[in-house]
C-alpha cells in the first residue's frame, strides 16, 4: 500500500514539473484545475518540490514556476551525452586553431542548449553560453539544427548580433550514421573578432573540418 501510495505522489509531483513546463507562472487554482487535484493535496506537493528546489514561488503574485534545480538536472543530463566523449579533443583543436570559444549545443522543442564549451584564451570574451537556453531561430547553432533536419547538404549558418549585440556566432552541424543533425557545432566571439569581413575564411574552414572529423568518428563508434 505504501509503495503504490508513494509513486502516485510520485506521479503527482511529475504531472505538476510538466503543468509548470507548459504554461510558467501557475497559481494554486489553476494548477488545482490542470491537475484535477484539490487545492490542498497541490499545496503539499509545491511545499515539497519548493524544499528540492524543483520549483519557486514569485513573491509578487505568489505564483509558481520551476525552479534553478531543474536546470542543473537538465544541464547534468546534456553534459554526459556520448557525443562529449568523442567531440572534446576536437573542440579543443579548434578553440586552438581559432583562438575563440567553441560550443556543443542541441535543440530541445524550440530553443537551442548549450552544453559544452571550450574556452577562448583571449583575454574579452563574450557572455558564456554553457547551460544557457536560447530560442532556436534567434541563433546561427539553432537555424543550423533546423535546417540540417531538412538538408543533407553542407550547413553554415551566421549570426551577426542577432542573439546578443556586439557578439558573432558561426555554427554548422554533427550528424549521425544516418545524416542525421545530433548536435550544432558553433564559434561564438566578440564581433570584433568574428565579423562580416572576416568569418568565411579560416574561421569558417576549420569550423567545417572539424564537424566532419567529429562527424566520420560518430558513424564508426555510435552503435
Amino acid at each position: 500500500m505504501q509503495q503504490k501510495g508513494a509513486k502516485k505522489s510520485i506521479e503527482k509531483a511529475l504531472d505538476l514539473l510538466e503543468a509548470l513546463k507548459e504554461r510558467d507562472n501557475l497559481g494554486v487554482t489553476e494548477l488545482s484545475n490542470i491537475l484535477g487535484l484539490n487545492k490542498n493535496n497541490v499545496f503539499r506537493i509545491l511545499a515539497t518540490l519548493e524544499v528540492k528546489g524543483l520549483i519557486e514561488q514569485e513573491e509578487e503574485t505568489g505564483h509558481y514556476r520551476l525552479g534553478v534545480k531543474t536546470l542543473y538536472l537538465e544541464y547534468s543530463f546534456i553534459k554526459n551525452l556520448t557525443i562529449l566523449n568523442h567531440a572534446k579533443q576536437f573542440i579543443k583543436n579548434l578553440r586552438n586553431q581559432t583562438n575563440e570559444t567553441v560550443y556543443l549545443s542541441m535543440l530541445h522543442q524550440n530553443d537551442v542548449i548549450y552544453f559544452y564549451s571550450k574556452e577562448s584564451k583571449a583575454s574579452v570574451l563574450a557572455k558564456s553560453r554553457l547551460g544557457k537556453r536560447y530560442p532556436a531561430l534567434e541563433t546561427a547553432a539553432g537555424r543550423a539544427i533546423l535546417k540540417a533536419k531538412k538538408d543533407v547538404g553542407e550547413i553554415f549558418e551566421v549570426d551577426f548580433e542577432g542573439a546578443e549585440k556586439e557578439v558573432s556566432e558561426i555554427a554548422t552541424v554533427i550528424r549521425d550514421e544516418s545524416d542525421h543533425p545530433i548536435a550544432g557545432l558553433s564559434i561564438v566571439a566578440p564581433i570584433s573578432r568574428l565579423n562580416k569581413d572576416n568569418y568565411e575564411g579560416l574561421f569558417r574552414h576549420y569550423l567545417l573540418q572539424i564537424a566532419e572529423e567529429i562527424t566520420n568518428i560518430n558513424k564508426i563508434v555510435l552503435p
